[in-house]
């Protein structure tokens, strides 16, 4: 239990140092990572990890059911202010991908029991799955602050990691998955 509230304090010391750093330094950085690519999905990204999850009536989730779609894994808390703001721009991108192969996926992590989540979505109107995680998991995960987020092929791969929140992340995240879609990593392909 002391290893426990250690390792949440710890990621809570870390989340508040990047929330009050990340204003002055996310958004130069970002801007130069902003330019169209036209490169293929990299055949040597390696394996999500097989997250261990619960529906928010209690009942476990397998890994192997979130495969043969794209998939944006947000791992949030409830506490986190930074997670809550960024609630609007996960709506917009589950409706804009909608019926594209594409799923956007909230993993509440340090936030209780899955009924202890159940309140928030209803309360910030969450418009696509949420689902509670393992808290243990964070480690194999390398979640340092949140939120982070996942971006992951429909093959079960990190394409690629975001921390922190905001709008340059959020169109960011959106072009990675428009160069995923375009590359032909969707349900029904079996090139890779």
């Amino acid at each position: 239990m002391l290893f426990r509230l250690q390792r949440l304090m710890l990621v809570v010391l870390v989340a508040s140092v990047t929330i009050v750093a990340a204003p002055r330094q996310s958004a130069p950085t970002a801007k130069s990572n902003l330019k169209p690519s036209t490169e293929p999905v990299k055949s040597d990204l390696k394996p999500m990890v097989d997250l261990r999850l619960q529906s928010l009536d209690g009942k476990p989730i397998s890994s192997d059911a979130l495969k043969g779609k794209v998939m944006v894994v947000d791992f949030w808390a409830t506490w986190c202010e930074p997670c809550i703001a960024e609630i609007p721009e996960f709506n917009e991108l589950q409706r804009k991908f909608a019926g594209k192969g594409v799923e956007v996926m909230g993993v509440a992590l340090a936030s209780g029991k899955p009924a202890e989540v159940k309140p928030f979505v209803e309360r910030f109107k969450m418009k696509y799955s949420v689902v509670a995680g393992d808290d243990d998991q964070t480690y194999d995960l390398n979640i340092v602050a949140y939120p982070t987020t996942y971006l992951v092929t429909k093959d079960w791969k990190v394409y690629k990691v975001y921390m922190g929140s905001g709008r340059v992340k959020a169109r960011q995240l959106e072009k990675d998955i428009e160069r995923l879609l375009s590359s032909g990593n969707q349900p029904g392909d079996d090139a890779r």
